[in-house]
């Protein structure tokens, strides 16, 4: 490894050599210490807590924003337990925190600016942070790969798409630059690693040979000159006035432009040139907050722009420098530990199998000259001793070996935040209300939770909770089964089931939000009042309906009179007919739940608002005759929609028929009977008032067979019996003159014709049970002579597939009927 970095050395160009020269001058000369780490890495953390604890250093600075330094208390409390993360927030706070840039500056108990931190508060040493402020990165910075949840403060994409470290990979037999890391740097023994005049020199020639690939244009495009001419100007005002030696910990990518703006060479020119002619002045004062990290976040294999790949692996890798075991040890630990928690999880690893691992391992880190198998060497280990066919590794698909490698390798930790001070209460409410309910906010491993609302009433408060978290839309909860009063669906279930996890980006939500309330339920009220806003000026009673079993489900029912106001002024207003029947029926759901919702005396203003709007569905039923083939499915769910309302309120116990029922029953019987309204919409109410009674079956079949006669146009024909299928599919089963008149009438549509109108016979078929169309298809069958099983056949085929085939059928009928055989093609047709 030594002989590689050397190498590297006597290739590299005159600047590099006097820009090494410069780093040692500073160092001896000046007493400023620069560092160049990887973020997160081990190694780079033993290094720098020797650095620390050799020259008692007066001042520490760390790479990141200089705002947070006024959380270095919160930071240096024993309380606070790592992985932590400072979050920022960029933008306006007053627009509801959807356009707010979130920025997460995450620390493990291995990374340099941590241990740096600590070591240097041990050390009585003053602590700042030194980097832009995060408002000013975020404002033309491109994504570090956090996507649109947050991005990385801490970013290495330059190192890792460097041309010279691909070079330098492939170069060493090294897979990627991740692998090159280990194989340079974290393979070194702890005695070695505490050297730490080697580790920074040769740190800094890995580094800044990757940094000459890129050119000053991009440099200055991605912000990194900015940020550099304000760490070099603020290192150099520690360094006037420190009574002693001053260690800087930064990116090693930043390490040659700090050094050459520091030394005074010609290079440093372009990131001197950027400082403004006053000084930076004063620290930056922007908000930021200490919050909960956890190792899913810090893994780069998820995504995080300067991560190590497997976190969980590096703190044990750590823990192993701090160990009489070392490294050495805790790499067989890590191969006994992924063996057994494969089989506990039911894949039986065999003991002879986990020391046929640790042998493979430890051979293979030998071949690769390493001192002991580092994380790719037991990566190829597992593969070869333990996986036993392609799809063993996937954790996403729940194989056992593929859990037990990522328990261990990503890690499972969940960080502590001292309280108070450091993150708004907000946080601390939702948490300490979580753990109440005795919801598992540890870590954030997703877990599920059964409850049984209706009947328990310790299992409301749950729900309530996770409702409220769901509305606020904190990433915290989320509901898998179950009734759903808000979205209308399950109202009949018992049970519901809700998966929780608390992640980092719960506690950032929950500092976007802050600024809306003092309470989870105070930012409740602020959105729902928005929300209420909104839903007037939409004018859907449907809209304001949600509010208010979102209002009920959240358990701010006191909430409730004014939204039940703007429910009946819509009412007035709201011109659809499926708005103001989605709104009622969600609004009955509510009523007849009101038990286990708890809503009191309010339930009945609730239910009064139902028969309201079935007052105001009569008035809007005549729209429905109007409509056409691209509107006849809304009007038909409509349809459908407003018997079960009728039904909901008539269920409800209030004495007799209500005017506004029987008003809707008139409207719809006038629709029925008229001759020019849609087919579909006639259909379906005739199928209703067949079931109901107000028409017989003898009615219903007559005006199938009218539909179905010769001369009849098929379009229409067809849409009256999917309107009949939509609304009442059994009658075509239960009642056999109805299967007859339509067997009869489409055995005399002609072929043309029956193409036509297939698709949409298709589809109106597609209401029937897949019982009552097995049934169906026996009395097919029987009537044509076979039997069910020969028609219940599958093929693989399309649409294209099937209109391809019906324009080959009728080109070999024109054929047959040219060579005199048209009886016989006739005899097989259809």
């Amino acid at each position: 490894m030594a002989v590689a970095l050397r190498a590297a050395w006597d290739a590299a160009p005159a600047r590099l050599t006097r820009a090494a020269q410069d780093l040692v001058a500073l160092r001896e000369r000046d007493g400023v210490h620069l560092v160049g780490v990887r973020h997160h890495s081990p190694a780079c953390a033993v290094a720098v807590a020797a650095l620390v604890e050799e020259v008692r250093p007066s001042a520490v600075l760390v790479e990141g924003p200089e705002e947070y330094t006024r959380l270095l208390p919160a930071l240096l409390d024993e309380r606070t337990v790592p992985p932590v993360a400072v979050l920022s927030l960029a933008g306006d706070p007053g627009d509801g925190g959807g356009s707010r840039g979130a920025g997460f500056y995450p620390l493990a108990r291995y990374s340099p600016e941590w241990v740096a931190l600590r070591a240097g508060h041990a050390a009585g040493a003053e602590l700042a942070f030194v980097d832009s402020p995060w408002g000013e990165r975020e404002a033309g910075a491109a994504d570090d790969g956090a996507g649109a949840t947050g991005r990385t403060v801490l970013a290495e994409r330059q190192l890792a798409h460097s041309r010279t470290v691909a070079r330098l990979a492939e170069r060493l037999g090294c897979r990627d630059h991740d692998e090159l890391w280990d194989h340079l740097f974290e393979a070194r023994e702890t005695a070695r690693l505490r050297d730490w005049r080697e580790l920074a020199d040769d740190v800094f020639a890995w580094a800044a040979l990757a940094r000459l690939d890129y050119e000053e244009e991009a440099l200055a495009a991605d912000g990194s000159l900015d940020r550099e001419a304000r760490m070099s100007a603020r290192i150099a005002e520690h360094a006037a006035t420190a009574a002693g030696p001053v260690v800087v910990v930064t990116g090693a990518f930043h390490t040659l432009a700090l050094v050459e703006a520091l030394a005074g060479s010609p290079h440093g020119e372009a990131v001197v040139s950027r400082r403004p002619a006053g000084g930076y002045g004063a620290l930056a004062d922007a908000p930021a907050w200490l919050v909960r990290y956890d190792d899913e976040r810090l893994d780069a294999l998820r995504g995080y722009g300067a991560g190590m790949p497997a976190p969980g692996y590096y703190d044990r890798l750590w823990a192993a420098h701090h160990d009489a075991g070392g490294p050495a040890a805790a790499a067989n630990a890590v191969l006994v530990d992924v063996g057994r928690g494969a089989s506990a999880r039911g894949a039986l690893v065999s003991v002879a199998q986990s020391q046929a691992a640790v042998e493979h391992a430890h051979r293979l880190a030998a071949l690769r000259e390493r001192p002991w198998p580092c994380r790719t060497d037991l990566v190829d280990a597992i593969t070869s001793c333990y996986v036993k066919d392609a799809d063993d590794l996937d954790a996403a698909g729940e194989r056992p070996l593929g859990l037990a490698v990522a328990e261990v390798f990503a890690g499972r930790a969940l960080g502590d935040v001292a309280p108070g001070g450091a993150a708004p209460p907000l946080v601390e409410e939702a948490r300490a209300r979580a753990r109440a309910l005795r919801l598992d906010v540890s870590d954030a491993v997703p877990r599920t939770v059964r409850l049984d609302a209706r009947r328990r009433p310790a299992h409301r408060d749950r729900r309530r909770f996770l409702a409220l978290c769901a509305f606020l839309e904190l990433g915290f909860a989320r509901r898998v089964s179950g009734p759903d009063h808000v979205a209308g669906r399950g109202l009949g279930l018992v049970l519901e089931e809700w998966e929780h996890a608390w992640t980092p980006l719960v506690e950032a939500r929950l500092v976007e939000l802050s600024h809306r309330g003092a309470t989870l339920e105070a930012v409740a009220v602020t959105l729902l009042d928005d929300a209420r806003e909104r839903a007037r000026e939409e004018r859907s009673s449907d809209a304001v309906a949600r509010l208010v079993a979102q209002c009920v489900v959240v358990g701010l029912t006191d909430r409730l009179p004014p939204l039940v106001a703007l429910v009946r002024a819509t009412l007035d207003v709201d011109p659809s007919l499926s708005s103001v029947v989605g709104g009622m029926r969600r609004l009955a759901g509510l009523w007849r739940a009101r038990a286990e919702l708890e809503l009191g005396e309010q339930g009945e203003s609730l239910l009064d608002l139902a028969e309201q709007g079935l007052a105001t569905a009569a008035y809007l039923v005549p729209d429905l005759a109007a409509a056409d083939e691209t509107t006849q499915d809304e009007a038909l769910a409509s349809l459908v929609a407003l018997r079960s309302l009728v039904r909901d309120v008539r269920d409800a116990g209030r004495d007799g028929p209500t005017a506004a029922a029987g008003a809707v029953a008139r409207a719809l019987a006038q629709v029925r009977e008229q001759d020019d309204a849609s087919p579909a919409v006639r259909g379906a109410l005739t199928a209703f008032a067949v079931v109901d009674g107000d028409l017989r079956d003898d009615d219903l079949v007559a005006r199938v067979r009218a539909h179905l006669a010769p001369g009849a146009d098929p379009v229409t024909a067809t849409a009256f019996l999917g309107g009949v299928l939509r609304a009442a599919p059994d009658l075509l089963l239960h009642t056999p003159e109805m299967f007859d008149a339509v067997d009869e009438g489409l055995r005399h549509l002609d072929e043309d014709a029956f193409r036509a109108v297939l698709p949409d016979l298709r589809r109106a078929f597609t209401w029937l049970r897949p019982t009552e169309t097995h049934r169906l298809a026996e009395r097919v069958a029987a009537r044509t002579g076979t039997s069910a099983a020969a028609l219940d056949r599958r093929v693989a085929v399309t649409e294209d597939d099937l209109r391809t085939g019906l324009l080959v059928e009728r080109e070999l009928v024109a054929v047959l009927g040219r060579d005199g055989l048209g009886a016989w093609a006739a005899g097989g047709a259809r």
